[in-house]
């Protein structure tokens, strides 16, 4: 049993003690620090091991000696997981901001410890306590924001980890910038002793652990089964941990669209191969079911009528001149921003023409400070998206390789220059209607 350390307590010489967090979790205590060797004395999160229990592998009917042999052999299995997945984690929040970053592991006084990056914010918890309820295009961007860090940590192999234990508390919306945060990664649960059947420290919550779990399967469709059911918390405004049956019967407490309810209920099927497989799969489902929102209209100005009768002469003389330019000029572009999120768009019998190929058109603008590689996503569940890219110096990108997986996806990677390029968004047969586009910059 692990003694529990007091307030004050300098562990290597440099984390001091300054608040127990929780100490009633299967994975360990958690303490707040302060890093007494950095200039800045930064805070930091300290968690303390928990060391496995008789009972809680289910052994404590097995004679004295027996049951110390397995605790023994499951805590050392235990501490190897433990270490190869805390150096997973590692990498993966040095090079995403919206994982936490783990800058040692060590132990002390027969206790083994790793220390956390704090994050400062509030949980989805209190955010959902205090909203009640989500509307469902908030529900969508929230569901899209978690899915994104989930899609890079599983589009890692070297370093992909299964979270096993997602739920409002360990969604973090951060003060600073307020993304949302992913915390309480529930590291080495699959432990295994040779030649003896223990009970599994599963970890997980009532009301978001996928049903699988409970007979020892996980894979990434178990986190997509709780991002769900955090998505009908949202939408429902009422808790899956004190609410039984919600899985089932959460349709008849929101008023959404069919297209978002069949989503949602495809990332909380009870059969796990019925489910989204992956966060990319149910990220590319959920951008494309986005509503396209409608901008409210403006009302127009009165113009005094000494203006309009000086200037009806002006506006004869160069109404020729418009209807000659305006086929080629496209409609205002909009700002194309590399932040990974899905922007919404629509092709329309009103949108500009191509003089050419008659189609319609969108436009966006990207201003690249620097050169990097720049992926850019348009998905459509309307049409065949095409792309069109148009550099600096106004010479076109020929070809722009498409490395979309579907007719409806299309993906293409590039190398930037300083410069300002327009993407011009088209259908491959002169189609029309919804479509989303995101961009993000790459490593390569």
């Amino acid at each position: 049993m692990n003694n529990i350390l007091r307030i004050g307590t300098l562990l290597r010489e440099r984390y001091k003690i300054i608040d127990l967090l929780s100490h009633h979790t299967g994975f360990g205590i958690t303490y707040k620090v302060k890093d007494s060797n950095h200039p800045n004395q930064p805070i930091r999160i300290l968690k303390q091991l928990k060391k496995p229990t008789a009972s809680k592998l289910d052994i404590e009917n097995l004679p004295i000696l027996q049951q110390q042999e397995i605790l023994n052999q499951y805590w050392q299995e235990y501490l190897r997981l433990f270490r190869i997945e805390t150096q997973a984690l590692g990498k993966l929040g040095e090079k995403h901001e919206q994982i936490p970053t783990i800058y040692e592991r060590f132990s002390e006084s027969g206790e083994e410890f790793y220390v956390q990056e704090y994050i400062e914010g509030h949980s989805l918890s209190q955010e959902f306590r205090q909203n009640q309820r989500l509307s469902e295009e908030k529900t969508i961007s929230l569901l899209i924001e978690i899915l994104e860090v989930f899609e890079y940590i599983q589009n890692n192999p070297g370093y992909a980890i299964i979270h096993r234990d997602i739920k409002p508390d360990n969604i973090i919306r951060r003060s600073s910038d307020n993304k949302l945060v992913i915390i309480d990664f529930g590291l080495a649960k699959e432990v295994t002793v040779p030649g003896i059947k223990v009970g599994s420290v599963l970890g997980g919550t009532k009301g978001y652990i996928a049903p699988e779990i409970l007979l020892g399967i996980v894979s990434f469709s178990s986190d997509i089964y709780s991002i769900g059911m955090i998505g009908v918390f949202a939408i429902t405004g009422e808790d899956p941990s004190y609410t039984p049956l919600l899985a089932e019967n959460w349709r008849t407490k929101a008023n959404v669209r069919p297209e978002f309810a069949d989503i949602l209920n495809k990332m909380i099927c009870e059969d796990y191969t019925k489910r989204f497989q992956t966060a990319k799969e149910a990220l590319q489902a959920l951008t494309v079911s986005q509503p396209i929102p409608v901008p409210p209209a403006t009302p127009a100005p009165p113009i005094p009528w000494k203006l309009i009768l000086g200037t009806i002469s002006g506006i004869i003389l160069i109404i020729g001149v418009v209807m000659a330019v305006i086929s080629i000029l496209p409609k205002s572009n909009d700002q194309l921003i590399a932040d990974g999120k899905a922007k919404s768009g629509q092709l329309t019998s009103s949108d500009q023409k191509d003089l050419i190929s008659n189609k319609t058109y969108d436009v966006y603008t990207f201003k690249s400070d620097k050169k990097q590689y720049l992926t850019v996503q348009i998905i459509s569940n309307d049409f065949q998206p095409q792309l069109t890219i148009l550099k600096p110096d106004d010479k076109y990108f020929n070809p722009v390789s498409n490395v979309g997986t579907k007719d409806n996806d299309f993906t293409a990677s590039i190398m930037v220059e300083p410069g300002t390029y327009q993407f011009k968004i088209t259908s491959t047969k002169a189609a029309s209607g919804n479509y989303v586009i995101k961009a993000w910059v790459t490593d390569r």
